[in-house]
């Protein structure tokens, strides 16, 4: 009896560390959202730098060319996710841009549409978890 008892615990906990990762990206206040999101293209890699704010507004830093380019984002997201983002260049140079996008639900990806990061357009997808039996990768 001792023994099923511990295998059925033992289940439960894998069950729930599956379930946890397969839940919605939590975006509360304070947290840092970083990540890198490969080239597409002619389009260069980005280095994400997010930090949620109260109210569920948006800031931080985007960086390509290897951290040569650099600017910073604000905006906000809503309930389900999606976000927006406008940004400046530090220093001046460059252009200003924006990013629009969904945080991960569900499905485990992060999208969003760049614009002005490097090159015109960038569509950019990563891979934020794996769901469970995902053949994703």
């Amino acid at each position: 009896m001792r023994r099923a008892s511990r295998i059925m615990m033992m289940a439960g906990t894998i069950v729930a560390g599956i379930s946890a990762n397969a839940a919605a990206l939590e975006l509360t206040p304070g947290r840092v959202l970083a990540f890198h999101s490969e080239p597409s293209g002619n389009c260069p890699g980005l280095d994400w730098h997010v930090v949620v704010r109260a109210h569920n507004q948006l800031t931080g830093l985007i960086a390509w060319n290897d951290m040569q380019d650099v600017v910073r984002v604000h905006g906000s997201t809503d309930e389900s996710g999606r976000f927006q983002l406008a940004f400046t260049p530090v220093g001046g140079k460059g252009g200003k841009g924006s990013v629009v996008g969904q945080f991960p639900d569900h499905n485990g990806w992060l999208s969003a549409r760049v614009m002005g990061a490097g090159c015109p357009s960038q569509d950019v997808n990563v891979e934020w978890f794996r769901t469970p039996g995902s053949n994703n990768g």
